[in-house]
């Protein structure tokens, strides 16, 4: 039997996944609720599911086993728990709360519920960070010594995306969530301590738009991420990731290619396409009906969470900040 899955929120990124979600087995999304009626009659129709705009109404459906929570950040903690306490499994948006209190409040309440909590962390079901991760585990670049991540972009986005209330933070909250949990899933290893600068360069926002990291890794590495998304023009997108160590190196374009250079050789891997939507979806299907835990799990987000709230108490202080997990 599939699973029957009900989508809170209807933006940019439920779009998204709405795309990826018929190809996916196992799979019958049954409704789509946002408060905006357009928005959810609109995807909902495209995709012959049912619409409505009280995520309540979801929740109290028995037919419906799981839900996928794309809905503004400060949202994520009352949906999540409301979830689990009716007992749904979550696929859950990044990042995943806008505090670690929340995260914790949302973790035991699945917990406690038995469900299943994944984030979706779509990085990790590129096949370019796949096979990074592969040629990583298998010691290909010998001992790591330095990561390097950077992201900038520009376009609009919903004006709630740079309110403080709303999004908890700003570009490092926003894409800072990929980088660190891609980072630390990539080496292996936890991001131990940060030192942080941000900044924000329009006086409408009341969080950042510019961010540059520093950190340490447990495994002695170290590394930086660094953020921008100063203007509503589509400036040239950017997402790129070099990781080193004392055998090799990967160099990924994420969404093209990756080059691996060690003593021997240098090869590259271009893509030519690539479904990590859809295999983030099946991940969770799979898990559910496989009853086991998914491979991008609640605390991982908590995580990523942490280090995101590292970087910003580094910025106030102007000090290196110890990763609280």
């Amino acid at each position: 039997m599939p699973v029957t899955l009900g989508v809170l929120g209807a933006g940019i990124i439920a779009n998204s996944f709405m795309e990826a979600a018929p190809d996916v087995p196992n799979l019958d999304v049954a409704v789509i609720c946002d408060v905006v009626e357009d928005s959810a009659r609109t995807l909902a129709e495209a995709q012959g599911a049912k619409w409505v705009t009280d995520y309540r109404e979801v929740l109290a459906d028995d037919s419906i086993e799981a839900v996928y929570i794309a809905l503004p950040h400060h949202l994520h903690e009352g949906a999540t728990v409301a979830a689990a306490e009716a007992g749904k499994h979550i696929l859950l948006e990044k990042p995943m709360a806008n505090s670690l209190t929340e995260a914790d409040r949302m973790l035991a309440a699945q917990q406690r519920a038995g469900v299943k909590l994944m984030l979706g962390f779509t990085h990790r079901f590129h096949s370019e960070l796949e096979t990074a991760k592969r040629l990583i585990d298998a010691g290909e670049l010998g001992q790591l010594s330095l990561a390097v991540d950077v992201m900038t972009t520009g376009g609009r986005i919903p004006g709630w995306f740079w309110q403080k209330e709303e999004a908890g933070g700003g570009v490092l909250h926003v894409n800072g969530a990929h980088s660190f949990d891609r980072m630390r899933w990539l080496l292996g290893t936890e991001i131990v301590e940060v030192f942080a600068y941000v900044d924000r360069h329009d006086a409408r926002k009341t969080v950042d738009d510019c961010a540059v990291v520093a950190m340490r890794f447990a495994n002695g590495a170290l590394g930086t991420t660094v953020h921008n998304w100063v203007t509503d023009a589509a400036v040239p997108f950017k997402c790129d990731l070099d990781i080193h160590g004392t055998g090799g190196a990967i160099r990924i374009d994420t969404w093209e290619a990756l080059e691996f250079t060690n003593a021997h050789h240098t090869w590259v891997q271009r893509r030519e396409r690539d479904d990590m939507f859809q295999k983030e979806i099946s991940e969770f299907v799979n898990a559910i009906l496989e009853d086991r835990e998914p491979c991008v799990s609640g605390e991982d987000g908590r995580r990523s969470l942490a280090c995101v709230m590292a970087a910003y108490e580094s910025a106030r202080t102007g000090k290196p900040v110890s990763v609280n997990y």
